[in-house]
């Protein structure tokens, strides 16, 4: 309570600095709580770069293999591990595959894992990508190729 310059009491004046002050502070902690309560419970979106990313690696591998019918071959062939190095090579380091090739009526047709790594507990992007052989015989072949960042 301040008194006036006179000496009387004449008029009382209740210094509210002190109250606005915490007023202001439980303002401030609502607003924060707010903040991290709102930030908390919308998830962060997935990072769709990377995963067109991987896409994009893995189909212009496949068809860079494609273009002079290697991949074909490969296949025709059954040969893995020629195969393995041919993507071990067009695609960059650091990325973990698995090749996976299926026949016309849909069933497995390599015989041991075309895999540089193991990808499990990873983000995976998958592509599809559909090859013919170039022989007299012509065959088609589906293949999966999954990609992930390795790391």
């Amino acid at each position: 309570m301040k008194l006036s310059q006179d000496g009387e009491d004449s008029a009382i004046v209740f210094d509210q600095k002190g109250q606005i002050r915490i007023i202001e502070s439980f303002l401030a902690v609502a607003v924060i709580f707010s903040a991290v309560l709102v930030s908390v419970t919308f998830p962060s979106s997935p990072d769709f770069s990377k995963q067109k990313t991987l896409d994009d690696l893995g189909t212009q591998a496949l068809i860079k293999l494609d273009t002079d019918g290697a991949l074909g071959n490969l296949i025709l062939q059954r040969n893995w591990t020629s195969l393995r190095t041919a993507l071990d090579i067009h695609l960059p380091v650091g990325v973990s595959y698995n090749l996976t090739v299926f026949d016309e009526a849909g069933s497995i047709v390599n015989s041991e894992a075309v895999q540089n790594s193991n990808m499990l507990g990873q983000e995976v992007a998958s592509v599809q990508y559909v090859c013919a052989t170039r022989s007299q015989k012509v065959e088609f072949f589906a293949i999966r190729l999954q990609l992930a960042w390795a790391g």
